[in-house]
């Protein structure tokens, strides 16, 4: 849904956030299609994964969701708590590999001392003519 903006008030969800060459139409159908490929892999996790794969998919869901659901405006926030939202989405990806290593016997882990905790490479948030319009 396109959202009414003017140079001085950018959208909350968008604030400080640098604009994007791509139209708001294109970027909500890429949302809408990475939406609908996590929920046909989440279904195949479903029927193979044991429990506490599951488990740390349904918390990998719910943070790509809260990250999905800013970048839709549909929980409007702060560029830091975008970050945290795609933080947070990081470390669920890393549980749900952790978890699907062991439920599938694979030796090894993909965190600790082997593989230190790792932060997103998230660029600095930018200022300039653009910035959220």
């Amino acid at each position: 849904m396109p959202y009414a903006s003017t140079a001085f008030e950018p959208p909350l969800h968008r604030e400080g956030i640098r604009r994007s060459d791509d139209p708001e139409s294109q970027m909500l159908a890429d949302v809408a299609a990475a939406s609908r490929s996590r929920g046909r892999a989440f279904e195949r996790i479903m029927l193979l994964g044991g429990d506490d794969v599951v488990e740390a998919t349904h918390d990998l869901n719910a943070a790509a969701l809260a990250v999905d659901w800013q970048a839709t405006g549909k929980t409007p926030d702060t560029l830091a708590a975008w970050r945290g939202r795609n933080r947070a989405g990081f470390r669920a990806i890393n549980a749900f590999h952790g978890t699907g290593r062991v439920d599938l016997g694979v030796s090894g882990t993909v965190t600790g001392d082997t593989h230190p905790d790792r932060d997103l490479l998230l660029p600095p948030a930018r200022r300039d003519n653009n910035a959220g319009t």
